[in-house]
């Protein structure tokens, strides 16, 4: 019936805890003839010299998956990838798929500035070229083009509808009468528009000005009534929080009541200080509650209380399950979970 024996789970190092919730929503999914157990065994070796080497259990005629996910160190993380990969393909799989919850390089996918790197686009080149990687599954890239520098272009699911449901049962300030999504900036009223539709609240953006993506942008204006509105923020990630700070500092001045942000990646991380502060100015923010998901792995000890984790475990599970029975993503995966 198959052509393959059995599916295994891989993951690299920071990315085990959600690669394990994974194997366990795809294992109720799948037919019992195709064990899936626990997470594949791999042994990651870094020598004296500081070179890596990969080895894996058996997977001759399996399917495999391999997750990876942004966790520092980032660098690293993609060249333990990458010997991952190479011991997978020299073990004859029946085919791979590789899951990126969150793509490291993602954003550094455009040349906007003379004579600079573009990572974004020279990685997915890599990963199709040299290991011939003909499936990849995005969760939420900061930009969809991104999944056409694969090929075959990549696949692409979306966890912002666990959050709708999630605001759904939990937040009934967020009314039509006393509700308002507000975008974090024009750009993304396109981006997340559904979030508003679903959840049948009028919506608002902040207007702001941003040179490029290595200034801070200038907060302008709000575009949108949200005097004694309950506000929910939304973007796809929050890097060191400033902007989510910023935000919601502008909307206080407007007047807003209760503000909340949606964010399905929390990167949460400052070059200029460290993780715990980063959290220590989230924290004391206005922002009373921060909605994210498990994209990017975070210990659980460093966030404070202001912090709910959706888990996107059940919703890669279901897409794996769809790729391996040749089934359609668009319809399901994004909203069955």
């Amino acid at each position: 019936m198959f052509q393959f024996s059995s599916v295994k789970i891989f993951t690299t190092t920071g990315s085990e805890v959600l690669a394990n919730n994974v194997c366990q929503a795809l294992k109720p999914r799948l037919p019992k003839e195709l064990l899936l157990d626990r997470l594949g065994d791999s042994n990651i070796v870094r020598f004296s010299n500081e070179n890596i080497q990969a080895q894996v259990e058996d997977v001759r005629d399996c399917f495999v998956v391999v997750i990876h996910s942004q966790v520092p160190p980032v660098n690293e993380g993609l060249i333990e990838l990458f010997a991952l990969l190479d011991a997978i393909i020299n073990a004859s799989p029946a085919d791979i798929l590789l899951i990126f919850p969150y793509m490291p390089y993602s954003r550094s996918d455009r040349k906007n500035q003379p004579r600079i790197s573009i990572m974004g686009h020279r990685l997915p080149n890599i990963l199709t070229r040299s290991f011939g990687t003909k499936r990849v599954l995005l969760l939420d890239p900061h930009d969809s083009h991104i999944k056409h520098y694969f090929y075959p272009a990549a696949d692409e699911v979306s966890a912002i509808y666990l959050i709708i449901d999630y605001l759904k049962r939990r937040f009934k300030d967020l009314s039509r009468e006393n509700g308002m999504v507000v975008f974090c900036d024009a750009g993304s009223v396109n981006k997340y528009k559904s979030v508003a539709y679903h959840l049948g609240l009028p919506s608002a953006y902040i207007d702001k000005d941003r040179p490029n993506d290595y200034e801070k942008p200038k907060f302008t204006k709000v575009v949108g009534d949200v005097k004694g509105k309950s506000c929910l923020l939304v973007d796809d990630e929050m890097l060191t929080g400033e902007t989510a700070i910023g935000d919601a500092e502008i909307l206080k001045k407007e007047g807003a009541g209760p503000i909340y942000m949606a964010a399905i990646h929390p990167i949460l991380n400052d070059i200029k200080t460290s993780q715990a502060e980063v959290i220590k100015k989230l924290d004391q923010s206005p922002i009373e509650r921060f909605i994210v998901t498990d994209s990017i792995p975070q210990d659980p000890r460093i966030l404070s209380s202001k912090f709910t984790v959706l888990s996107v475990a059940s919703l890669l599970g279901e897409a794996i399950k769809r790729t391996i029975f040749g089934k359609s993503l668009t319809e399901s995966s994004n909203r069955k979970c």
